[in-house]
């Protein structure tokens, strides 16, 4: 027989079509049973995605209240419903590959493993343009992401975190669900604590998840910032503080802060300070991808670059000056 799963999902102010699409690949399962998929949503937003019924491996859609619409409450709100022994987290924006479940369900067949995913891809929406290219672009270099594992093509095996998971609904109630203090970095949490409790969390190497992103600046802008943010409150509700990767990020900025400030004394080398920083996006660009043959799309991801860069150091001075919550 076919292993069944409950998929669970978060919306909160998406498009509706944005939704079917992330529901299009899910009823696009292979060797599955009929899947139920519980989506959290605040009540007045339930009518529209009422209309949007079960089709091909979705055999129920289920619509779980969850007033306010905060990402981990919502999350928990859909495990507590779900019928099944193996959960899978979706998101609006991904769309998951055919074999996902089941690879998922089988690599969950060994019981050292509590959490398995895939690799996240960015990519822009066919006919989107340049700029959403650009951004899509600038979110698939790993470099400047801090390379985590589930960025890198080929990566698999244990690591610290993975883009979405799924798990065991017994395991993941028991570790006490979600943290709803946390409406960021609550994946990285809860994996955090699979590992403490002696468990692996697994990247399943060839499952690749595409990832739609913000398609504008002033979206991706808010996005990294209010990252930022609460990557400071996940520090401090957690206690663990930066781990490797963060800390090499905050010491670049704090060693960018120095030479610009350096540079600003001398007015005459500001151009060149300018122009330097500029080759450095433009080689890591070019390095994480050297394949991009449009020169429009290429000069929009060095500008998302900046704009992803200056956005999270400014939202993590933010959280640490004003102690702010983290934000959706």
């Amino acid at each position: 027989m076919n292993p069944t799963a409950t998929v669970v999902m978060v919306v909160h102010g998406e498009p509706v079509e944005r939704v079917s699409r992330a529901l299009a690949a899910v009823a696009a399962q292979q060797d599955v049973g009929p899947l139920t998929v519980c989506i959290a949503a605040p009540p007045d937003e339930h009518p529209p995605l009422a209309r949007l019924g079960p089709a091909g491996a979705i055999g129920e859609l289920r619509l779980i209240e969850n007033p306010g619409g905060a990402r981990s409450s919502g999350l928990n709100r859909a495990i507590a419903a779900a019928p099944d022994g193996v959960v899978v987290r979706v998101d609006a924006r991904s769309q998951l590959p055919p074999g996902y479940v089941a690879a998922c369900v089988r690599r969950l067949g060994d019981p050292v493993v509590g959490i398995v995913g895939g690799r996240q891809r960015p990519t822009a929406l066919t006919g989107s343009g340049a700029a959403a290219a650009g951004i899509a672009r600038a979110l698939r270099n790993r470099w400047l992401l801090g390379n985590a594992p589930y960025r890198r093509p080929g990566a698999g095996g244990p690591v610290d975190t993975v883009y979405l998971g799924a798990f065991r609904r017994d395991e993941v109630l028991a570790l006490g669900g979600y943290d709803e203090g946390l409406d960021a970095n609550e994946d990285f949490d809860l994996a955090t604590r699979y590992r403490e409790a002696g468990r692996t969390v697994w990247l399943e190497e060839d499952l690749v998840v595409q990832y739609e992103p913000r398609d504008d600046l002033a979206s991706l802008a808010r996005q990294y910032h209010a990252f930022g943010a609460a990557k400071v409150r996940f520090w401090r509700r957690s206690g663990r503080g930066p781990n490797g990767r963060q800390r090499v990020a905050l010491a670049g900025a704090v060693v960018g802060l120095a030479v610009a400030t350096w540079a600003l004394r001398r007015p005459r080398r500001v151009g060149a300070l300018a122009l330097g920083a500029l080759g450095g996006v433009v080689l890591v660009d070019h390095l994480a991808d050297p394949s991009e043959p449009d020169p429009a799309v290429r000069a929009h991801a060095w500008v998302a670059s900046v704009v992803i860069v200056v956005s999270w150091v400014a939202g993590v001075v933010t959280g640490a000056l004003r102690g702010e919550r983290s934000v959706r």
